[in-house]
């Protein structure tokens, strides 16, 4: 057990040491939220997304509903139920719900139909633009089936929903990127280094347990992820203002981030095994942490990205434990809630282990 301590205390005293290391670990994460932060933050919310409710049914409801889909403005969802989308409307999923209400289009020639229509007042810059698509979309299509006169008109009602600034969307994002940086270029990186100058061959000639060896590096960078976590947690909260919401979320916070820092720890050991060299390695986590950066969410939401490139936003495993992360931060949500986000970094961490220990090599 005093082997063990005694390769924690020399990992930290070598990571306070590696000047690099410590910019890339605490220094960069916190530069880059704080410049986006500055640029953005005071953005608002920045999709317009619009969940349309098909109550009436039919041609006419279909066609409505297919012309909304079109327009570039508006990421359009078809959403069966009216109460379930109002509840989404509140948890900030949405910008606004229409409704298409049983009988649509009848009685045109007696007047114009109400169309139920809620939107989000948190950002009044939002509720105006989609308030103001949607009322054009509706009186064009109204247009279009009587060739007269609006057949359609909007009953606007707000709702009080949960909106969020780009900084609440930004902060978990960097917390995840921290978390992978930590994990797969300082793992990397430093072990191809140990292979390459023989510190790894000449342990392993030693009574010391290499077990031993790796756990306590495991553990120096699970602590070194939560206190960047908890860096770039609190410079979000202190100086932007991030909305953290509901109770436990610091302790839920807490275990994504060690999910995440051992599924990544685990990638790094698997970039570490098959690497060559320090360059190799160097390269090889460019190639695979650049993607993961700039596809995953991070800094922007994908919602609106090629639908052919999904599948491979779809596999990085980065991804993931953003989306773990805003869920809690951000939204309050229990593990459970984001139990699959979390099934999915198990896997991946569960897998990339076993691909380090069939390929690692001590020299």
């Amino acid at each position: 057990m005093r082997t063990f301590w005694d390769f924690i205390w020399a990992d930290v005293k070598m990571t306070a040491r590696n000047k690099q290391a410590l910019f890339w670990s605490f220094f960069f994460p916190v530069l880059l939220m704080g410049l986006l932060g500055i640029v953005f933050g005071q953005e608002g919310s920045f999709a317009a997304r619009l969940a349309v409710v098909d109550e009436a049914g039919g041609p006419l409801a279909a066609t409505m509903t297919g012309v909304f889909k079109q327009v570039p403005a508006l990421k359009v969802t078809s959403v069966g139920d009216r109460q379930a989308a109002l509840d989404d409307l509140k948890n900030g999923d949405y910008a606004a719900v229409l409704v298409l209400p049983a009988g649509l289009g009848e009685g045109a020639d007696e007047g114009s139909t109400a169309l139920p229509f809620y939107y989000d007042n948190s950002s009044p810059v939002q509720a105006a633009t989609v308030t103001g698509v949607v009322q054009q979309v509706v009186q064009e299509f109204g247009f279009r089936v009587s060739g007269t006169r609006p057949t359609f008109r909007l009953a606007a009602q707000p709702v009080a929903a949960q909106g969020f600034d780009y900084i609440d969307f930004l902060v978990p994002g960097v917390i995840a990127m921290a978390i992978m940086t930590n994990g797969i270029y300082a793992v990397s990186g430093t072990f191809v280094t140990y292979r390459q100058k023989g510190v790894l061959r000449r342990l392993r000639a030693t009574p010391l347990p290499p077990g031993s060896f790796v756990s306590a590096y495991v553990l120096v960078n699970l602590v070194r992820s939560l206190m960047t976590a908890a860096l770039v947690l609190a410079v979000g909260i202190l100086i932007f203002n991030v909305n953290v919401t509901g109770p436990g979320v610091l302790a839920r916070t807490v275990v994504l981030a060690l999910i995440g820092s051992g599924t990544f720890v685990s990638l790094g050991f698997f970039v570490a095994a098959v690497a060559k060299n320090i360059e190799v390695a160097a390269a090889l986590g460019q190639v695979i942490g650049t993607p993961m950066m700039f596809l995953s969410g991070i800094f922007f939401p994908m919602d609106n990205a090629p639908r052919w490139i999904q599948p491979v936003v779809n596999a990085m495993p980065l991804k993931y434990l953003a989306d773990a992360l805003r869920g809690v931060i951000i939204s309050g949500q229990t593990l459970w809630t984001v139990r699959w986000d979390v099934v999915v970094l198990v896997v991946f961490g569960t897998a990339f282990l076993g691909l380090s220990v069939r390929f690692f090599r001590w020299e």
